[in-house]
C-alpha cells in the first residue's frame, strides 16, 4: 500500500499537468509526455523542460504578436523570428501605433530575433535598454524600465519620430520595483 501512494501522487500530477496544457488545436508541442514517460523519467532522475513562454524582448509578445498566435510565438524559436514575425510587428507599429512602414521596421529590426541583445559600452556612453540603437551600445541593467522604455519607442518619441506620437500609451505608470534588487547575482529582488 505504501509504495502505491507516491505511485499514485505522480499519476494525479501528470494528470493534473495535462489538464493545465493547451488544448489539441493549439500550436504548442505536439503531445504531453505519457505517464508512463514521466514516470520512467522521474525514477531515473532525468527532466523534461517544456518551453512555455520568451520574454526576451518585453512587450513583443505580450503587445505586438496578436493573442491568437501567443502560442506558436512562446513555442517557437529567435533563429526564426525575423521571417516569422517581422510583418506582425511592423504591422502593429503601422496600425495601432499608426506610425510609418520605415518606423515599423526599425521596430521590427531592434527587437527581433527575441533575444536580450547586449552590446558593452567603452567610451561612458550610457545604456540601457534598446541603446544600441543609437550606435552600437546597448544592454539592460537593473533599473532600465524595459516596459516604458518599448513603450516610448512604440508610441512616444525615444527614437526620434515625432509623427504620430501618442503620449498617453508611452508609459505603463509603474516608476519603481516595491522591493530593491540584490547587488549580486541572481540580482532578484528580495522575496515579499
Amino acid at each position: 500500500m505504501r509504495t502505491n501512494i507516491p505511485r499514485a501522487l505522480r499519476l494525479i500530477a501528470v494528470a493534473l499537468l495535462a489538464a493545465c496544457m493547451e488544448d489539441p488545436g493549439s500550436t504548442g508541442p505536439a503531445a504531453l509526455p505519457s505517464t508512463a514517460d514521466v514516470l520512467a523519467d522521474r525514477s531515473s532522475d532525468r527532466r523534461i523542460y517544456v518551453q512555455k513562454d520568451r520574454l526576451a524582448n518585453p512587450l513583443v509578445s505580450e503587445v505586438m504578436v496578436v493573442k491568437a498566435l501567443h502560442d506558436k510565438y512562446n513555442f517557437g524559436v529567435p533563429s526564426t523570428d525575423v521571417g516569422e514575425w517581422t510583418d506582425d510587428l511592423t504591422g502593429f507599429v503601422t496600425g495601432v501605433a499608426g506610425r510609418s512602414s520605415a518606423y515599423g521596421a526599425t521596430i521590427a529590426g531592434a527587437l527581433l530575433p527575441d533575444m536580450l541583445l547586449t552590446y558593452p559600452k567603452r567610451d561612458g556612453t550610457p545604456v540601457f535598454w534598446l541603446s544600441w540603437v543609437f550606435g552600437g551600445y546597448g544592454g539592460r541593467t537593473l533599473g532600465d524600465d524595459v516596459v516604458d522604455i518599448g513603450l516610448g519607442a512604440i508610441f512616444g518619441t525615444l527614437l526620434g519620430n515625432t509623427n504620430n506620437v501618442t503620449p498617453g500609451l508611452t508609459t505603463d505608470n509603474v516608476s519603481a520595483n516595491d522591493k530593491s534588487f540584490r547587488s549580486t547575482f541572481p540580482y532578484l529582488a528580495a522575496a515579499h
